[in-house]
């Protein structure tokens, strides 16, 4: 009896310890299994603040079809982590396609890694050439006070089963989705966020297996239930040969109200439907922690735990890609015009205008000085920047020691003024028209050689036309022409002379008989000792009257006077 109950108490001893080392291995699996991911996701934080927004916009003829998006996603499965010794502890990348609708505006957006920029900038614009990627701020669609409405989506079968793909759609998927967004009023905004990241290929070999173990099930007649179309094989064979990625799909609406919330929501769910296939289908997951949920949602985070819905590159397109000329939503944001790369042939140096950046790369651009001897435009809407872009151009010049004219109809050159270096503060001369206490003499019949003379005559009959005869409909006629040049001339024989004494020479005789002497062209001479003489009082002073007269804007007014 004694040796029986030893035995006994060395076999309830023996379980103990088996259960005890058991228990030990599920606690030190699950140890384990919380470390991994712990030393996966500690970080996360952290990686989520480094990621940069891209806004991507592309024209309204864009051609590209839907299958283009699954090149671009089949070329993302490079971000996948490579394997390794403890490959497992280290967090895999993960992207972020959104799209984003406020009132009368549907804007796309990916958001990744910084170091993941110039990869996914390639990819997408492989698949994408015409599309225009900048990158923005983060953007915000909640409002102070607003509602807010949300949800997440997930396969509700496994993985392996493929669901309505774009091939087998009747239109583009993308028309029904960003109708549900083209709806939202004022302080309303919507989201709808694709998160993806490589995933391994288990789901593959379940799908296979499936298959697989199904067949020989079906080929044996005791075990054959018959219940499966032999096409539903080749379709889960079909999604299996493609690149997978772990998707999880978030919604978020804000409004005014909870009512109007739901309903935006209810719409955009709504649209998922339409991947419905006999096999899967989406539907909302259960979210027991908002809060939780909307810190996932703001920072980016893929999920901790839980299954995770596998979509296929093919699946992934049908659901997000940018749109094409087939899709005719309002309030999209289309690209208007396209960006080019700089030319090969701009100069090298030079006055520096700024960067070309495109797709990635940045070149600088200089304008040189044989081509700034032409006339330069510089256009574009009030607050583009053509001011900033003229006070930089002007700035450059002033620090080479090079000359400046810059006439300002506004408050620019206030701006430069403070900007000039003290070693050319004496080169300055700030000519303000306003300034009635401070006139600046601008005396424009200056002139030394004859050349000079009968250039500033030219110009200044030019200006006449301009000023009263822009249509050249005869106010201003040779009569008056001839006139004028010749008063000009007469007047420029005495230096300092200026508009003033042009006047004076069409009025007072006496005074015209004081510079004759002085003009040393015989033509101007006989135009007063000849024609002039010759003619009647009363028809001088028709003539010259009307010449007066259109001078006399700028005499009799007395700060442009103090002028000119």
């Amino acid at each position: 009896m004694d040796q029986l109950t030893i035995i006994i108490n060395q076999a309830k001893y023996l379980v103990l310890i088996a259960f005890l080392i058991g228990l030990g291995i599920v606690m030190l699996v699950g140890l384990g299994y919380v470390l991994v991911h712990w030393l996966k996701f500690k970080d996360r934080e952290k990686r989520s603040l480094e990621f940069v927004v891209l806004q991507i916009a592309v024209p309204r003829d864009n051609e590209v079809k839907i299958d283009g998006a699954e090149q671009m996603f089949a070329s993302l499965f490079s971000v996948k982590k490579s394997g390794g010794f403890l490959g497992f502890m280290k967090p895999q990348d993960h992207l972020s396609f959104e799209i984003v609708a406020k009132k009368e505006d549907i804007r796309f957006y990916v958001s990744v890694p910084e170091r993941l920029k110039d990869l996914v900038e390639k990819q997408i614009h492989g698949t994408y050439p015409g599309a225009d990627i900048k990158e923005v701020d983060e953007y915000n669609v909640f409002s102070d006070h607003g509602k807010v409405a949300f949800a997440a989506m997930k396969l509700a079968n496994a993985s392996f089963y493929p669901i309505q793909i774009y091939k087998d759609l009747p239109t583009d998927p993308l028309s029904s989705l960003t109708a549900g967004l083209a709806k939202m009023g004022d302080n309303e905004g919507a989201v709808v966020q694709v998160l993806i990241s490589p995933a391994d290929k288990k789901w593959q070999k379940a799908g296979r297996s499936f298959t697989s173990k199904t067949k020989k099930e079906e080929a044996d007649p005791e075990t054959a239930k018959y219940n499966i179309d032999p096409k539903t094989y080749e379709e889960i064979e079909s999604k299996c040969s493609k690149p997978g990625f772990e998707t999880m799909i978030r919604m978020v609406v804000s409004s005014t109200t909870k009512e109007s919330a739901e309903a935006h929501l209810s719409n955009l769910t709504s649209s998922f439907s339409q991947y419905n296939s006999d096999h899967n289908s989406f539907t909302k997951i259960k979210i027991r922690l908002k809060k939780l949920f909307m810190i996932d949602f703001i920072y980016r985070y893929q999920p901790l735990f839980g299954s995770k819905s596998i979509l296929s590159t093919e699946e992934l397109a049908t659901i997000y890609h940018f749109p094409n000329k087939s899709i005719e939503t309002p309030h999209i944001f289309w690209l208007n015009a396209k960006r080019a790369p700089a030319p090969a042939l701009i100069p090298r140096e030079g006055l520096f205008l700024g960067k070309s950046v495109y797709r990635g790369v940045t070149r600088p651009v200089y304008i040189s000085e044989d081509d700034r001897l032409r006339h330069t435009y510089i256009i574009g809407k009030t607050g583009v920047g053509k001011s900033e872009l003229l006070i930089e151009m002007i700035m450059q010049d002033i620090r080479a020691g090079k000359g400046v004219c810059f006439i300002d109809p506004h408050d620019t050159v206030e701006k430069i003024m403070e900007m000039i270096p003290p070693e050319r503060a004496e080169d300055v001369i700030y000519f303000n028209p306003s300034d009635t206490e401070r006139p600046m003499a601008l005396n424009m019949l200056e002139a030394r050689t004859e050349e000079e003379k009968h250039f500033v005559t030219t110009s200044i009959v030019g200006l006449m036309y301009k000023l009263y005869d822009p249509h050249k409909t005869g106010i201003i006629g040779p009569r008056f022409e001839h006139a004028i040049r010749n008063a000009m001339l007469t007047v420029m024989s005495e230096p300092g002379n200026t508009f003033v004494e042009v006047v004076r020479v069409l009025t007072d005789a006496k005074y015209v008989q004081e510079l004759l002497p002085k003009v040393k062209d015989p033509m101007v001479r006989r135009y007063w000792t000849d024609q002039i003489a010759q003619t009647s009082d009363f028809h001088k002073s028709e003539v010259l009257d009307y010449i007066v007269s259109k001078f006399g804007r700028f005499v009799t007014n007395k700060m442009m006077r103090n002028i000119i």
